[in-house]
């Protein structure tokens, strides 16, 4: 009790918690979550910084190196000419600017303006129309070329549109002579296209964006790339480029910066609601199960209860008949308490012997036998003994089921002795009455009236029906301690079925009833029985058949021969027995009419003769509706030739 009220605690106390917790869970989930999704996203962010910066300082030392290899070359022929004191052939200097352009990766063209006039330019075929300009003479860019002039300090402008078509970075040095004066401008046009190309060929390996632009030009147009870089979560770097002052921006691109806050946190939401609804499941889980252990133990207590309010001794015992559990009748009928008996074997229950006889008639399901119980006090009684089988845990167990007859026996002892007693007593007398009735009926006293003759033919009547009734219980007696002797020889069944009909023959013609055998021409089929006891159920059959059918009516006796067994059957044209009286037909003393205004006469005791006659020969008797509507007993008999080969 204590155990099942820890139970109903538990699972109650479960109730609000098995939500309370999972939001708990929930929510604290949450937190860790949040906490967890900002460091790692922060924590990928310094990757991804430390990973931007070295790609961009490669980047940047990449520009660097394109541009100023061929910017130093440009500065490597102002120092020519100044050392030559701006004198130069025009063959020297053409050979000088071939070199410098085949070493030069991005330059497109070098041109020399001594004194703001482009005299010499290599290569000349494209840039024909270039030859004999004067910078003074270019309104847009003149101010520009005469700032550089006067701060003596080259410049890197671009993208400009070039004479030669396309667009290019012009990086042009003022060169001034050893002597301070002025000399000319020397002009190095760059590729832009193929610049441009190179840098996002390695931009692309890196995966980042890049732009590039003036560094003093705020949001306007960028060089290169995308200008947007600069005003978004990208790294800037300066560059050092002679004659500019630019920066570069680099950014990864979208599909190499990993997961977001928002992704961590949705991630980690769902892996959290996940865990909470198992975690609810398994509460919920839990619970049902204190719940069903709860059930489990208010119904194996109440089983107990009921076993232990059943009067007879309920056992169980696995199969080789260790005891395993008992009800409380065990103290009532054998005098030992529960706990004496548990992993004790079945057999000290039992009387010496009867274990072994127990184990031989091997009762059926459910069918009860009678043994000799042991008490503790080392009493023998009687008893009722059935077994059903059941299993517990998976495990074959046998269910017995005690009764205790000893008063049973008892009074069913004395019940047959006073029914003995009177029986034999009253027999002598009914017979000599009988006998002296019968003598009277016969003319022993003279000639009676009629008058006489009937009350004589009546008391006769009466007392024939008295001895049969005397005869019937005794037999019942001597059947019921097997008293009853049997003389067992081979009969043609035929003829005793004639004989049966012959005998009752008067009776039937008296009621006008007809009684017909069929399947006679059978002459060669015999059983082994006692004609005497054939003779008496035929006798209890016939006489049934013949009461109840009307007036005018047949009864047909049956021979049907089956493969081992023969069966005879009694037909009558009544109106048959009634379903609900069936189960009761072969029972001592059952009537279907059992009033004392009944129309049909009868002790109720000759089916029940009749039943334990047939049984004792090895038969077997019973009833069904006949086809015709009236009852049809029967009865079988195993054929003598069976009998010989058993």
């Amino acid at each position: 009790m204590e155990q099942s009220n820890a139970l109903k605690q538990q699972s109650h106390w479960l109730l609000p918690w098995q939500w309370v917790v999972p939001l708990f869970c929930l929510c604290f989930a949450a937190i860790i979550t949040e906490y967890q999704a900002r460091q790692l996203v922060e924590q990928r962010q310094n990757q991804a910084l430390q990973q931007l910066v070295g790609l961009s300082g490669q980047l940047r030392s990449f520009v660097e190196s394109e541009l100023n290899t061929s910017l130093y070359m440009s500065l490597g022929l102002a120092s020519h000419i100044r050392a030559s004191d701006g004198k130069l052939a025009e063959k020297e200097m053409l050979f000088l600017l071939q070199s410098l352009l085949e070493q030069g990766k991005h330059i497109r063209n070098i041109g020399l303006a001594p004194g703001n006039v482009l005299t010499l330019i290599y290569p000349v075929q494209g840039n024909e129309r270039a030859l004999g300009l004067n910078y003074q003479n270019l309104p847009q860019q003149w101010p520009d070329i005469k700032q550089l002039i006067d701060a003596k300090e080259p410049r890197l402008v671009g993208p400009v549109a070039l004479v030669q078509g396309g667009d290019g970075y012009v990086y042009r040095l003022p060169l001034f002579l050893n002597d301070g004066s002025y000399w000319g401008i020397i002009s190095t046009v760059l590729d832009l296209s193929a610049f441009n190309q190179m840098l996002l060929q390695q931009a692309n390996s890196y995966q980042v964006q890049v732009g590039i632009r003036e560094k003093n030009a705020g949001s306007g147009q960028a060089l290169f790339g995308y200008s947007d870089l600069f005003s978004e979560e990208a790294l800037i770097l300066d560059l050092n480029i002679k004659g500019a002052q630019w920066q570069i921006a680099v950014r990864f691109m979208d599909e190499a910066t990993g997961w977001g806050l928002w992704q961590w946190r949705l991630t980690g939401a769902s892996l959290s609601i996940v865990f909470c609804l198992m975690l609810a499941w398994l509460l919920h889980s839990y619970r049902r199960s204190a719940l069903f252990a709860d059930a489990l133990q208010d119904n194996e207590m109440y089983s107990r209860r009921i076993m232990n309010s059943v009067l007879d001794v309920i056992v169980t015992t696995d199969l080789d008949g260790t005891i395993d559990r008992v009800n409380s009748a065990v103290s009532t009928v054998f005098g030992y308490l529960p706990l004496q008996l548990t992993g004790q074997p079945f057999s000290m229950l039992l009387a010496p012997g009867q274990a072994g006889v127990l184990a031989t008639l091997s009762p059926g399901e459910g069918a009860a036998v009678e043994l000799q119980g042991l008490r503790y006090s080392g009493e023998v009684f009687a008893m009722d003994l059935s077994r059903n089988s059941t299993e517990h845990h998976g495990k074959p167990r046998y269910v017995w089921l005690i009764r205790d007859i000893s008063e049973r026996k008892k009074v069913e002892q004395l019940k047959n002795d006073f029914v003995s007693t009177v029986s034999h007593e009253l027999r002598t007398p009914l017979t000599a009455i009988s006998g002296a009735l019968g003598l009277a009926v016969g003319g022993a006293l003279g000639e009676l009236n009629d008058k006489q003759l009937h009350m004589l033919t009546l008391a006769q009547q009466n007392s024939q029906r008295l001895g049969k009734l005397i005869n019937d219980l005794l037999d019942i007696e001597k059947l019921a301690v097997n008293k009853m002797q049997f003389k067992l020889r081979l009969w043609p069944l035929a003829a005793l079925l004639r004989q049966a009909i012959d005998l009752n023959q008067p009776v039937a013609f008296q009621r006008q009833v007809e009684l017909e055998l069929l399947s006679a021409e059978q002459d060669d089929l015999w059983v082994e029985v006692d004609e005497v006891r054939v003779q008496q159920v035929m006798a209890n059959l016939l006489a049934n058949a013949i009461r109840h059918s009307p007036a005018g009516a047949s009864v047909q006796v049956t021979m049907e021969l089956s493969a081992k067994t023969v069966r005879v059957s009694v037909i009558d044209q009544g109106p048959g027995v009634s379903e609900s009286f069936e189960p009761r037909l072969f029972e001592k003393f059952s009537q279907a009419d059992s009033s004392d205004r009944r129309q049909v006469a009868g002790t109720g005791l000759g089916l029940a003769i009749c039943k334990d006659l047939i049984k004792a020969m090895r038969g077997d008797i019973g009833y069904q509706r006949a086809n015709s509507g009236g009852a049809c007993f029967y009865f079988t008999l195993p054929l003598a030739t069976e009998l010989s080969l058993e």
